[in-house]
């Protein structure tokens, strides 16, 4: 029987032929089945099982004789972000017997140079085949669009988004496109307590309202907080401005503190004589053809500082004095710098190890009070008790005054008001309204020798230091000028 009353269907996608026969056919040739598939345009995927069964067994259903081939999809373009929006509660205790409950901040921030994201290409799909023999181009991968908002930048032809600036980073995704930030500025609504938990932010941060007991406070730019500050620690990289006082507390903007100049000059040397004694090592070794750790490394460097590099050990050693004068106000990188300097004069084996630790170390310290040296962070506030305050910048306190406080400044220190009891130390010039009490412990006012004390009040105790030369005021005394003369000594000049 010939098969032109065969029925051949083809599916919506062209993906699947059905066949059929009428009621009252009881057997086909294969080759009329095959005619009738031809006939329908059917020349890709034939089941040649299905064939021959079907003519064996016609039947009036609809029987899959030929299946093509779907396209397969590729990859689409994918984005993987490498920050969260906020750090979910409890992430920092996982896994501590110990948690400490101030530390629940949920801010996250970045530095600048941060990578935030990279987009990764798509992957073609593969093209399919219909039962027709027709080409099934596969779906086209979805393609994503990075923008640069504010503080972000674009690189690799717009594949990485990189933080152009120190802050919060965030998106926003609208469809397809992602548009990414990192806002510099972080408000702080309301106090800085256990609820709030400590505060770690990569940029400037503005705290409206106070810094509560045992709290912490750090950011890498500047620091306003509107309320009190009140038994807490606040740093900063920049400037910080409190607006209602410091009770108790600790503050330190910058990574300054006196000496920080002179010791910045120090460091620097031994960095040069380090370079030039590494050098010299090197060409020991070359004419001795041995590695440095087959050499008696710590007798050829005493060797060498010995002869060729004496000025080396003396300068250590000065630099050692220096650091130990101003010991509580360094920060962590130059108290380590010192310790490590120590096998250098001191009695302990010397090894490639620890050299190679000084010369990191050093190195750390240089670039550190390079960058305090370049960006000086001054500190205001209306007044201080019983507190410690640091700066690489200026301190200007512009109300009530201080007690009992030790204030360290980089630059100048300027009192509105009264300080009594504590020590002010600065490498600029200081200015206090009222020095010192008629209770209390005496105050101490120290500058560097080419600074410049002025007081237009005080009282008997209390001390005046310019350079190393001291003078303890033993009576009452009006406006005063305090500086060294040209002869190095220290004059005091009334009505200055």
């Amino acid at each position: 029987m010939a098969g032109e009353n065969l029925k051949v269907t083809i599916s919506e996608d062209g993906l699947r032929a059905y066949i059929s026969a009428p009621e009252g056919v009881t057997v086909l040739e294969q080759e009329a089945v095959r005619e009738a598939l031809q006939a329908a345009g059917v020349v890709w995927g034939i089941k040649e099982e299905v064939v021959a069964s079907f003519a064996a067994g016609p039947r009036p259903e609809p029987l899959l004789v030929a299946e093509g081939e779907p396209p397969q999809p590729g990859v689409d373009e994918r984005l993987e972000i490498f920050f969260e929006e906020e750090i979910p509660p409890g992430r920092a205790g996982e896994g501590e017997e110990r948690v400490d409950f101030r530390e629940t901040s949920t801010i996250v921030s970045v530095e600048s140079g941060t990578l935030l994201a990279v987009k990764h290409p798509p992957q073609p799909g593969q093209p399919g085949r219909s039962v027709t023999g027709e080409v099934l181009p596969p779906p086209p991968p979805v393609l994503l669009e990075l923008q640069a908002g504010k503080g972000v930048e674009l690189k690799e032809g717009g594949t990485r988004v990189v933080a152009a600036g120190s802050g919060r980073p965030w998106y926003r995704k609208a469809g397809n496109t992602y548009i990414f930030y990192v806002d510099p500025l972080l408000v702080h609504q309301g106090d800085v307590n256990i609820k709030s938990g400590n505060i770690r932010f990569k940029g400037d941060l503005k705290i409206l309202g106070n810094v509560c007991e045992a709290m912490e406070v750090e950011a890498t730019g500047a620091v306003e907080i509107t309320g009190l500050v009140t038994r807490a620690a606040v740093v900063s990289g920049r400037k910080m401005h409190v607006h209602r006082g410091v009770i108790g507390s600790r503050l330190r903007a910058g990574t300054g503190f006196p000496g920080a100049l002179k010791l910045s000059f120090m460091f620097r040397d031994i960095r040069s004589g380090l370079d030039l004694l590494r050098a010299a090592l090197e060409q020991v070794k070359q004419r001795q053809g041995k590695s440095p750790a087959r050499l008696d490394f710590g007798r050829v460097l005493m060797a060498l500082m010995d002869t060729r590099f004496k000025h080396l050990r003396p300068l250590v050693k000065n630099t050692l004095r220096e650091i130990a004068a101003v010991r509580a106000m360094v920060p962590e990188e130059v108290a380590r710098c010192g310790r490590s300097l120590n096998c250098l004069v001191g009695l302990n084996p010397l090894t490639v190890k620890n050299f190679d630790q000084v010369v990191r170390d050093v190195e750390a310290a240089v670039a550190l009070l390079q960058e305090a040296a370049e960006n000086p962070a001054d500190v205001v506030l209306p007044s201080a008790m019983n507190s410690t305050i640091q700066s690489s910048g200026s301190v200007f306190v512009t109300r009530q005054g201080c007690v009992n406080t030790t204030i360290s400044a980089g630059r100048d220190v300027v009192i509105r008001g009264s300080f009594k009891g504590g020590e002010i130390f600065c490498d600029g010039s200081a200015e206090v309204e009222e020095l010192g009490s008629a209770l209390g412990a005496p105050p101490v006012v120290r500058v560097g020798a080419s600074g410049v004390i002025r007081v237009k009040r005080a009282f008997p105790g209390s001390v005046v230091q310019v350079g190393q030369r001291r003078q303890v005021l033993a009576q009452e005394t009006g406006s005063i000028k305090v500086l060294l003369n040209k002869e190095g000594e220290l004059d005091i000049i009334p009505g200055k």
